[in-house]
């Protein structure tokens, strides 16, 4: 019985380093976060998309979606995905941090 505890906790401790994200083919891929960075990288294509148009529910956990002069805390997480809205109200970045 402890065995299968100890099993049951790892693979939720792993199941927590992975986020699915939703491909061109509308199949969802595992986007490894096991390195504490976020998957910025694959988000660019948001770059210029109306707020609106980005579906927050693709975003990888934790994320954080402001306009330039909101307030944010400035706490540092390499895990936690922003997306920068411009004042035209459109994606002007997507950044770690």
């Amino acid at each position: 019985m402890m065995r299968f505890f100890a099993i049951a906790c790892a693979s939720a401790l792993l199941a927590g380093c992975a986020t699915m994200m939703d491909d061109d083919n509308g199949e969802m891929d595992v986007v490894d976060r096991s390195g504490g960075e976020c998957a910025a990288q694959q988000f660019q294509l948001l770059i210029g998309q109306l707020r609106d148009e980005v579906d927050t529910s693709t975003l990888p956990v934790p994320y954080r979606v402001y306009g330039r002069g909101d307030a944010v805390t400035m706490d540092y997480r390499p895990d936690r995905l922003n997306v920068v809205i411009g004042d035209d109200g459109r994606v002007e970045r997507v950044t770690c941090g």
